[in-house]
């Protein structure tokens, strides 16, 4: 008799009800996960694929809605039976981890209460303490006394981790895990996941958009397109061929660094740079003891950028390149050391005036959070407008509309009135580059602008901003974990690790001959690699 299948999903349609009626989201999808298999659903945003790894838990709230199809889990129907039969099911029999692992935590309860209560879900069969869990995702058990927000992101999604198998379920779903977590910590938690695979024989259903992830982690792929599976394959065969379009469009929509040319430096002005800092310091906390910093986020930094320039500041999370990011642009305060941006000193940005112009502006990762949600996009570059520097007051509308034009949002007359709810993530991102362009500043800091867009998306945005700066001669300090689409945008990278900066060359270069250990660790833990299979030619200094 063949195994059950750890799941089985036949036909299964889910909608959303709408004022004309349900919206169709997933379009009779089928498929199954053998017990012990790793399967990857890959797509886009809207797809469909956080849908369905709802439904199949029955966490589906309104409006969406399940119209058909089956659902069952280690042989347990999952739609037939009432809510009480189902909830016995989650944790015991299937188990999911979400993207946001604050959202899956209770901010006020220790790491010990969490996973306790995760433990007596399954009563007094369950013989494993919080800290044999702790130690299964290779966490120290003296963390148990901690709130969740005294871990790291990656310590956060651990412990979701462990939470979703503590009473050792048939299947775990993972709904994009590690899309905000740097490429090792990503690498670690992948690493963990497949161990505890191999030792507990659990099935795993990965969803994300990234490929390459899937291409070293998972054992199937199934990808879907507008609430459909256009193509399921074996890795070994999706790797070596792609029998649908859109995979194929998936898959070389990812930036890549082209490493058939070799790094150019640009021309460019080091008399006069658009942003300078000397010795740069910022320090949070004392010890009361020893009266030291308990942190120093950014630690004796000097640095250089010219006009016209792209320059990637790379690091992992915790390293220190948000907080030097935010010096620049004035949003906070060095402890010491020096920091010009076009000759002169950052106006630290005030409670009273927090829209006052200055030279530097930032692009920030979570542009929906950077927007006020009750009102509308005309209004926000309306005020941006009207607060730059130099500005023509009399043709407002003029202005604002020639800002949507620059960023691709046309006709401009749909987006002045609709709010950043109604836009997709590429959409409020674009708008996130109008606002800051109308400043006209000089220098552009974009903090992770791309980190939570699908892949075609960020290929995108990372075109628009170097368009921008060709066209516009605006510096860019793009601040990211991600090396690859590093290698794909700038200039020049600077690796930052515990707050100083270990290494900074033409980017190419950096990337295929690193100096420094931490960058050949970044580097390593990029999914699938970085294509490069023959040593570089050396540069060519720029004329």
């Amino acid at each position: 008799m063949p195994d059950i299948p750890a799941l089985d999903i036949v036909d299964l349609s889910v909608g959303y009800a709408g004022e004309t009626g349900i919206i169709p989201a997933v379009d009779r999808v089928s498929f199954s996960i053998a017990p012990g298999e790793f399967m990857g659903l890959a797509g886009e945003s809207g797809c469909g694929k956080s849908t369905i790894a709802q439904s199949i838990l029955r966490l589906l709230r309104a409006p969406g809605i399940i119209t058909g199809g089956e659902i069952r889990i280690a042989g347990n129907d999952m739609l037939s039976g009432d809510d009480n039969a189902v909830r016995a099911l989650r944790w015991r029999t299937a188990s999911i981890v979400l993207q946001n692992s604050l959202t899956s935590l209770n901010p006020v309860k220790r790491i010990e209460w969490q996973l306790k209560e995760a433990l007596d879900r399954g009563g007094a069969a369950v013989r494993r303490t919080p800290a044999e869990l702790l130690q299964m995702v290779d966490i120290d058990p003296k963390r148990l006394r901690a709130f969740p927000h005294e871990l790291s992101g990656g310590q956060r999604q651990r412990v979701v981790i462990a939470m979703a198998l503590a009473l050792e379920p048939k299947l775990i779903i993972l709904d994009e895990p590690t899309t905000a977590l740097d490429v090792i910590v990503q690498k670690e938690i992948f690493v963990t996941v497949k161990a505890l695979q191999r030792q507990m024989g659990f099935a795993v259903l990965l969803i994300t958009h990234d490929l390459p992830l899937l291409f070293e982690v998972a054992d199937r792929i199934a990808v879907m397109k507008d609430g459909k599976i256009v193509e399921t394959a074996p890795v070994v065969e999706f790797r070596q061929h792609q029998q649908h379009p859109y995979s194929k469009a998936l898959l070389t929509a990812t930036p890549k660094v082209d490493f058939s040319t070799p790094p150019v430096a640009r021309p460019k002005s080091v008399a006069h740079p658009v942003l300078e800092t000397a010795h740069l310091t910022k320090a949070y906390g004392t010890n009361p003891l020893t009266g030291r910093s308990a942190l120093v986020a950014v630690n004796d930094v000097s640095f250089r950028l010219a006009p016209g320039e792209i320059v990637a500041l790379v690091g992992a999370s915790g390293s220190g390149k948000s907080t030097f990011g935010r010096i620049v642009t004035g949003l906070t305060r060095p402890s010491s050391g020096d920091v010009l941006v076009d000759g002169r000193t950052p106006v630290p940005v005030s409670r009273r005036r927090p829209h006052q112009p200055r030279a530097a502006q930032m692009v920030f990762q979570d542009v929906y959070g950077s927007l006020n949600p009750l009102h509308t996009i005309g209004h926000h570059l309306r005020r941006a407008v009207i607060s730059a520097p130099g500005g023509d007051k009399t043709d407002v509308e003029g202005r604002v509309a020639a800002l949507l034009t620059e960023v691709g949002l046309t006709p401009t007359a749909s987006y002045l009135d609709r709010r950043p709810h109604e836009l997709s993530g590429g959409q409020r991102q674009r708008v996130g580059l109008a606002r800051a362009l109308a400043a006209s500043p000089k220098l552009l800091v974009a903090d992770e602008p791309v980190s939570m867009l699908d892949v075609s998306i960020r290929r995108d945005i990372l075109n628009l901003i170097a368009r921008l700066r060709d066209e516009q001669g605006v510096a860019v300090l793009y601040i990211t974990h991600d090396v690859v689409s590093a290698g794909y945008i700038a200039d020049r990278i600077a690796v930052m690790h515990r707050g100083q900066l270990v290494e900074e060359g033409l980017a190419k270069a950096v990337l295929a001959n690193p100096q420094h250990a931490y960058t050949r660790q970044l580097i390593a833990a990029v999914p699938g690699g970085l294509g490069l299979e023959t040593p570089i030619v050396n540069p060519v200094p720029a004329s």
